[in-house]
């Protein structure tokens, strides 16, 4: 004869008692596999958000990105009449800026202060040698000059 095994055998008892550490290792890795997939806590982040925020207000990275050089030397390139191909990054150092004109304000312009994040760049070819001052995305470029105001 077949043995049936009803809720309240002894066998049952038993078979219970075996399975309950298999389901509680269980739980405890997917608990795991769930804490390491989605990352920190919720109060964790609040706090990397803001050091993100602070972060965004100085720059990011000290590496000009391809953008910005080309920006540069594309703009370096008309105002000296020279193609790219001669022209070299020889320099670029992150800086913020005291306003929207990048510190270099010109008679007639009125300049809002602010804090402007972006690169002073130099640019040479041969012996000659230009300083620009541009915004973090390349799209305010400047040639310093003898009578610009520097910042």
């Amino acid at each position: 004869m077949k043995d049936t095994i009803t809720p309240h055998s002894e066998r049952a008892t038993i078979e219970n008692k075996l399975l309950q550490p298999h389901l509680i290792i269980q739980a405890l890795a997917f608990t795991a596999i769930l804490y390491f997939s989605v990352g920190e806590p919720l109060a964790n982040t609040n706090r990397g958000i803001r050091y993100q925020s602070v972060e965004m207000n100085t720059h990011l990275s000290t590496t000009i990105s391809k953008t910005v050089s080309n920006a540069v030397l594309k703009y370096a390139a008309q105002h000296s009449h020279l193609p790219t191909s001669a022209l070299h990054l020889i320099e670029a150092q992150p800086h913020t800026w005291s306003d929207n004109c990048l510190g270099l304000g010109e008679s007639g312009v009125n300049c809002t202060q602010m804090q402007v994040p972006g690169w002073q760049v130099a640019i040479a070819s041969g012996q000659q040698r230009w300083i620009y001052r541009t915004d973090a995305s390349g799209s305010v470029i400047k040639l310093e000059g003898s009578n610009s105001s520097a910042n």
